[in-house]
């Protein structure tokens, strides 16, 4: 549910070939095996399209011109079928490669049957190249050497159907592998290519992680010296000037601003036992701060915060919820306030509340800090924010990210 999530529905029936940014979200595993099923398409449009033009062909080549359209159809009926299977789940199921290779051997039996003899059709006709796609196909989806005895079933079938036509230039057992050798090479290469890639990608996944371990500890650091720096000016201000007798202790103004630095203790032990930090969590932390510098009490809580919010959208939440404490300072007549923030089934929810005096929202115009900093600032992260409110009955800022469960 972050920004990669806003991305999902573009692979959503493709491969997201167009779209740099959703396979960069995607796991290594599933970027490399959506790019090898561009390549095995992109090779199945190099015989497909050439022998679809050969229909078109002045000399004939076949003595079934119409079976070979009807298989030729097929062929392209079964090829789409295919890549909008694999564009569903990103990558070939067992039956699918079943499939292909029993759709490769019949159409290997009908189209050399259909050959005209003599013409040279008959040796390479496009049930070849079909072969070889499904080789590379084979290569592609094996994940030991072992897996390559799925080869022999066609070479067998391509033996029965060119039995006419083998030994014309060697003995028939070397001419087969003469004409295997590409199939068999195709699905190696691609085997090679396929393991290569992943293992490169995993490492990438590996340094990426290690980057985004580096930035969240330095982040926490950060996070940690702006903690320690508030409680300085805050907490330590306030009992130094109570122990050096600069305070009243006994006056109103040094309880509401005991209570303000309590209020924020007590939201950095509630971020701790709430787990790891999170950018929006230690946002939300500065922010009870700097309403605890105001006077403002803040009892703020928060749970299961997603760690991988996008800063901009932490950001603007954050200061969002900032702006309607400032509004409980200036308007509530309360000197204490509620904020909380969790997430639940990929929504993001931060909410301010007080027992103020609260407005009619039908008779009074809301005011600049409320169209902008707040609601103009939540519409432009593609979130929303809801005023709740009634005379008397206090005031409820709701901010939510995103506007709608992705």
């Amino acid at each position: 549910m972050r920004d990669t999530v806003q991305q999902a529905t573009v692979g959503r029936g493709s491969l997201g070939w167009r779209d740099p940014l959703f396979l960069a979200s995607r796991p290594s595993g599933e970027r490399v095996r959506r790019f090898v099923a561009m390549l095995l398409m992109l090779q199945r449009l190099s015989y497909l399209l050439p022998a679809c033009a050969s229909l078109f062909a002045g000399e004939a080549l076949f003595s079934a011109r119409g079976r070979n359209a009807v298989l030729l159809a097929l062929a392209l009926a079964w090829n789409v079928t295919l890549f909008r299977w694999v564009a569903r789940r990103g990558w070939f199921t067992p039956q699918a490669v079943v499939i292909d290779v029993l759709a490769t051997c019949a159409f290997m039996i009908g189209v050399t049957d259909a050959c005209l003899p003599g013409s040279g059709t008959c040796v390479t006709n496009w049930s070849s190249h079909a072969l070889l796609a499904t080789g590379a196909l084979i290569g592609a989806v094996s994940e030991r050497p072992l897996q390559f005895a799925a080869l022999l079933p066609p070479i067998g079938v391509y033996a029965i159907a060119h039995a006419d036509d083998l030994g014309q230039r060697f003995p028939p057992m070397l001419e087969l592998a003469v004409r295997v050798n590409g199939y068999v090479w195709f699905a190696v290469i691609v085997f090679f290519i396929r393991r290569y890639l992943a293992a490169q990608a995993a490492r990438l996944d590996v340094l990426a992680d290690q980057r985004r371990a580096a930035e969240a500890e330095q982040a926490a650091e950060q996070a940690r010296l702006a903690h320690y720096r508030q409680l300085h000016d805050t907490v330590l201000a306030t009992l130094t000037a109570i122990a050096r007798g600069g305070l009243d202790h006994h006056t109103e103004e040094v309880r509401r601003r005991c209570a303000a630095d309590a209020a924020y203790v007590r939201a950095l032990i509630g971020q701790d036992a709430a787990g790891p930090a999170t950018g929006l969590g230690n946002a939300l932390t500065r922010v009870v701060a700097r309403a605890a510098g105001l006077g403002l009490c803040v009892r703020y809580a928060a749970e299961a915060l997603p760690e991988d919010l996008p800063a901009g959208v932490a950001a603007a939440m954050a200061e969002a919820g900032a702006e309607a404490l400032n509004n409980v300072v200036r308007h509530s007549g309360e000197r204490e306030a509620w904020l909380t923030a969790v997430e639940v089934d990929g929504v993001v929810t931060v909410r301010v509340v007080d027992r103020g005096q609260g407005f009619d929202p039908g008779g009074v115009e809301p005011g600049y800090g409320l169209r902008s900093s707040v609601i103009g600032r939540m519409r432009e992260i593609g979130g929303s924010a809801e005023i709740i409110t009634a005379p008397g009955e206090g005031v409820c800022v709701e901010l939510t990210w995103p506007d709608r469960p992705l």
